[in-house]
């Protein structure tokens, strides 16, 4: 996951909402709204300001861009990265330290389906590639637009309400160079840091993603930024827990097949208990069913009268 928060703008917010129409016309989000035009979004972002000078920043650029894998764990699905976004921004809001939250702020967003290579990559500086030419694979990512000044309506209205205890509305830049601190004049900060872990946690949370070691920030901070020696220790880390991980799935594994073969084993011995039973059975029945064979009655035996002898007359 990669988001990053670069530089502002002292002057108007429309430049950039035209540039972030080329792939598709329409289709901003918010806090609280989808399907925006870009028509909406330039006048509100360039009224949202109060006591700034004519140099100050008045809004900043969030970069939302998740890897592939993540990207194939949702989905990629417009719907969950809005809500998704939506969670970026409360973080956002939070990491000043101000007691405020996504609501607070005037940030508009949109997706964008399809990145091209520029001068700063290194395939073009190697010649590989050339600038302009489309990057290959899965591209998309999300561009916020939000206002350095707070919800300024918002404000005016808890004011009347007396609901608002200050009188003057907050500047936020992610841009300060210090951090959350409650010592000296300057109370909060922003921690740019803290920030890119708390997105990161929240979409592993939100979308149940078991996210790799080599795929977390502190993984990549460390390979780039890191000594040496950091970087070979956080290597040989990722190594040992990747072989642990292994391991125990291996064993899960093991485990998972015996209970199958125990449980196998149950069934086939119901079931030749079952035949036995029903051969019991059927040998049973047909001893009940087959008739009885009396043998026959045997008659007395009656004397026989011997044969008459026919007596012949005299010959003549």
């Amino acid at each position: 996951m990669v988001v990053k928060v670069s530089g502002g703008s002292a002057g108007s917010c429309g430049g950039l909402v035209n540039y972030l129409e080329k792939q598709e016309r329409g289709q901003w989000f918010s806090q609280k709204r989808d399907g925006m035009r870009a028509g909406e979004v330039t006048p509100i972002i360039d009224q949202n300001k109060r006591n700034l000078g004519r140099d100050d920043e008045k809004f900043y650029q969030l970069i939302i861009g998740p890897s592939r894998e993540e990207l194939k764990h949702i989905g990629d699905d417009p719907a969950k990265l809005r809500d998704y976004t939506r969670e970026v921004m409360n973080e956002y809001a939070r990491n000043f330290g101000k007691g405020i939250e996504g609501k607070d702020l005037v940030w508009f967003a949109k997706i964008e389906k399809e990145r091209t290579h520029t001068h700063s990559d290194r395939a073009v500086q190697t010649g590989e590639e050339l600038k302009g030419r489309k990057k290959e694979g899965e591209q998309t990512h999300v561009h916020v637009i939000v206002s350095r000044t707070e919800n300024l309506s918002q404000f005016k209205a808890q004011q009347q309400a007396g609901q608002m205890e200050r009188k003057h509305p907050l500047k936020l830049s992610p841009a300060t160079n210090h951090r959350a601190t409650e010592k000296g004049a300057v109370k909060g900060g922003f921690d740019r840091t803290n920030f890119i872990r708390a997105s990161e946690r929240q979409f592993d949370q939100k979308f149940s993603y078991e996210r790799k070691p080599t795929e977390t920030f502190e993984y990549s901070r460390t390979q780039q930024h890191g000594t040496q020696a950091e970087r070979v220790a956080e290597k040989l880390a990722v190594i040992r827990a990747e072989s642990h991980r292994q391991e125990q799935e291996r064993q899960a594994q093991r485990q998972a097949a015996e209970r199958r073969a125990t449980e196998q084993q149950k069934v086939n011995q119901q079931q030749n208990q079952q035949q036995q039973r029903a051969k019991g059975e059927e040998k049973t029945q047909g001893q009940q069913e087959r008739p009885q064979h009396t043998p026959p009655k045997q008659q007395p035996k009656q004397e026989q009268e011997p044969p008459q002898i026919r007596q012949r007359g005299p010959r003549l």
